[in-house]
């Protein structure tokens, strides 16, 4: 049995979600960019209001940049950091004085911004401004992971998007993006964390479409079931 820490968007969690039986999660962090996740904890938002639903959790961590507390907190009982960047799509709002959060549907949904009146400004994933100040926030992760001796414990998960379907249909768009569109938006992202010394799984393209069939509906990044048997199968065989 291993015990997990797992980081990211839904490639992880539907991965992990067919190994949880023999294994044990230590914590689940979603909806966080690695650029929140580094940032300074942003205190103006108050999040008193939230409910202690999953999404709303996950809105509140995202606020309070709770990633890094976390591994520090979880470190000595996490065997293997699995991760993936899928969260870096949603771009980032810049708040007033320095802190950022995710541009998440489940920040929307909580309108905690409704009434929040410092200035904010959207940055999105892909451009350099976002790609840089995220490059510094990925470094700040390494040396996390390596001062708490996991980072070869940690796994990325390099999710290739598809716009089709195992059956042949197509998936629905992201912000009306394509699938060649956003592989070729994340592939310096993939490209810097290998750089900074993360082992990278990666499944192959004729594996890498969508099912209709999937328990959260076909997507982009909604995997047929062999996608997830593989990620599988390079961990164990590691």
């Amino acid at each position: 049995m291993k015990k997990f820490f797992v980081y990211g968007g839904c490639v992880s969690r539907d991965t992990y979600e067919l190994i949880k039986n023999e294994n044990s999660l230590t914590h689940y962090i979603a909806r966080q960019s690695l650029i929140s996740a580094a940032s300074k904890p942003e205190k103006r938002i108050l999040t008193d209001s939230l409910p202690s639903d999953f999404n709303a959790r996950m809105v509140k961590g995202d606020i309070q940049s709770s990633l890094f507390p976390k591994i520090i907190q979880k470190s000595k009982d996490t065997d293997i950091f699995l991760f993936d960047i899928l969260s870096e799509r949603l771009g980032v709002y810049r708040i007033h004085g320095g802190t950022y959060i995710t541009n998440s549907t489940e920040l929307v949904t909580s309108k905690l911004l409704s009434n929040f009146e410092v200035p904010r400004t959207l940055i999105r994933f892909g451009s350099d401004r976002h790609f840089d100040i995220w490059s510094n926030s990925a470094k700040q992760l390494r040396d996390l992971l390596r001062s708490k001796d996991l980072l070869e414990k940690s796994y990325l998960i390099k999710a290739n998007w598809t716009d089709l379907t195992i059956q042949g249909t197509a998936t629905p768009r992201f912000r009306g993006m394509d699938a060649t569109t956003a592989n070729k938006l994340y592939e310096r992202y993939y490209t810097q964390l290998s750089l900074l010394g993360f082992k990278t799984i990666e499944p192959e393209t004729n594996i890498s479409l969508s099912d209709d069939n999937h328990k959260w509906g076909p997507s982009q990044y909604h995997y047929q079931e062999d996608f997830y048997n593989n990620i599988i199968d390079q961990l164990t065989n590691d």
